[in-house]
């Protein structure tokens, strides 16, 4: 029995193997014209090597040009911040200095932003890095005021 169900799945099925030679096709093409790019550029070294130019100049800007991304494409990629391993039990100790100096509740940005310009600490996930750290401080109080974390001394 033939149904629109079965007809649309066999339609979506040619889609995605046609998405695949696609991708197969451009990364194919992808390499044949990394290895082009990289003939030529040895070409030039060897006429410039021939002919006494310093080679380094222009191919460094040969290669720049071919590696530019366009401006609008560089503005949508996000920028993720490397890892970067802390001891948390010294992260802890600073968190607790900060609230014992603080006359108040503070949230987390806040707490972040201090533990940034004060000991040079910057967590890529501010959450998961201040957790992290209180696993060390029972006495810390985290309390919630609608989306925002506020901690505090017990």
């Amino acid at each position: 029995m033939f149904n629109e169900r079965k007809a649309l799945q066999m339609t979506l099925q040619a889609m995605l193997e046609q998405r695949m030679a696609l991708r197969r096709q451009y990364v194919d093409q992808d390499k044949q014209l990394g290895a082009d790019i990289k003939e030529l550029l040895n070409r030039i070294r060897e006429i410039d090597a021939g002919a006494g130019v310093d080679a380094t100049d222009l191919t460094d800007e040969v290669a720049v040009t071919t590696e530019e991304l366009p401006t609008d494409m560089v503005k949508r990629i996000k920028v993720r911040k490397t890892h970067i391993r802390h001891n948390y039990q010294e992260v802890a100790t600073y968190i607790e200095n900060i609230l014992r100096e603080s006359t108040s509740p503070m949230t987390l940005m806040d707490l972040c932003l201090i533990l940034k310009e004060k000991y040079d600490v910057e967590f890529a996930s501010p959450y998961i890095g201040v957790q992290k750290s209180l696993k060390y401080l029972p006495q810390v109080k985290v309390e919630k005021d609608g989306r925002k974390l506020i901690f505090s001394l017990a």
